[in-house]
């Protein structure tokens, strides 16, 4: 379906709030309700509806089919030249994912870069305003947006790798294990394996008293079974070698990363002059699930996060959607508005529904038009 308007003269959208800085981790909260979600919803085959089939016109306003992004682990990808879902060897804008939106850039496998910014029009908003939003009667707000709204180019970002050394762990009163998240990881000796802190402990005198690293060795093109690490680091930091699953006395290549136990730092850095990277794996599939660690479209020499200006959490007000407002842990549209730069070109873009036509879940739809 096509919807198209035109406002001559938008009014100045009053209230904006510029882009702050994404969330450098997930609270334990979020992850429980991630998994949560994703064990009440159902999948489908991945399939894409139709697609647009052209670039629309300046100021046209497009809304796509449902696109099937169902998956909890393969990403589907957009273009606003289409209008619709490509293979990730074409030229798309979007990674989409469940409730996940990511854009193209080198830190998501593609050949180029497209820079965004979240306006979190919406942010503010009560839960009984998000239930009451619906495509019609936030359509004119998101149509005044127009070229003269584009925020200045240097509030532009792009997803990105950035350095989390304190990524392993949870921060927040006592720090626990990020036992979530995992990594996946280029060894020294050039093989690769998946990593994460599956526990962490401390002592009455809050020093580090164990920590519990487990890790899945890459042979060939599979991942082996899980090796399981306990590091007694007293106040040394400890060298892990995670080839031979042992501490190590660091000596050139023979270890892959280090971890400082000092209770103000708790941080890991990886063998940079071994040629040492990681990449952070997503919530799915999780640690135990993914099958390689060698296809991360970069290793980047420091514990890292993606960062990037759409926010993927589902408890994060400027993000695409809001969770279980009703008590029924279904997502619910936000109706935030965001802005994609793609070389001269600007689009912005709403995600206006959740579920397919029949109620199945991660079936995204996307409002979209070219403002520039």
């Amino acid at each position: 379906m096509v919807l198209s308007r035109t406002i001559p003269t938008p009014p100045t959208l009053a209230g904006t709030a510029l882009f702050r800085r994404r969330q450098a981790r997930h609270t334990v909260a979020t992850l429980a309700a991630l998994f949560t979600l994703t064990a009440c919803e159902g999948e489908a085959d991945l399939t894409g509806p139709g697609a647009l089939g052209r670039e629309p016109a300046l100021n046209e306003v497009v809304t796509t089919a449902p696109l099937n992004a169902s998956s909890n682990d393969t990403l589907v990808y957009f273009s606003f030249a289409s209008g619709g879902l490509v293979p990730r060897s074409a030229d798309w804008d979007l990674a989409l994912r469940r409730f996940e939106v990511r854009l193209a850039s080198p830190a998501t496998g593609a050949g180029k870069t497209v820079l965004g910014f979240t306006l979190a029009n919406n942010q503010n908003a009560t839960a009984q305003q998000v239930l009451a939003f619906t495509p019609a009667n936030t359509l004119a707000a998101f149509d005044a947006l127009r070229d003269a709204q584009v925020p200045a180019d240097s509030l532009f970002v792009t997803d990105r790798l950035a350095d989390n050394p304190q990524g392993h762990i949870v921060l927040g009163g006592v720090p626990v294990a990020n036992a979530g998240q995992f990594w996946k990881i280029r060894l020294a000796n050039g093989q690769f394996a998946v990593f994460r802190n599956a526990a962490i402990g401390f002592n009455r005198t809050r020093a580090t008293d164990s920590v519990v690293f487990e890790s899945r060795l890459q042979t060939g093109t599979a991942l082996g079974a899980v090796q399981r690490l306990v590091v007694v680091p007293g106040t040394t930091t400890r060298a892990i070698s995670l080839a031979t699953n042992s501490v190590v006395t660091p000596s050139g290549c023979n270890w892959d990363f280090q971890f400082n136990p000092d209770p103000t730092r708790l941080a890991i850095t990886v063998n940079t002059a071994c040629n040492v990277g990681t990449n952070p794996g997503g919530a799915s599939p999780t640690f135990a699930a993914v099958t390689v660690a060698n296809d991360a479209p970069q290793y980047v020499p420091f514990l890292s996060q993606l960062l990037g200006p759409i926010p993927n959490s589902i408890l994060d007000p400027r993000a695409p959607f809001r969770y279980d407002l009703t008590g029924q842990q279904r997502l619910h549209p936000a109706f935030n508005t965001y802005f994609a730069r793609v070389g001269t070109r600007v689009w912005k873009f709403q995600l206006i529904d959740y579920y397919s036509a029949t109620g199945a879940a991660g079936f995204p739809t996307i409002r979209y038009a070219r403002i520039r």
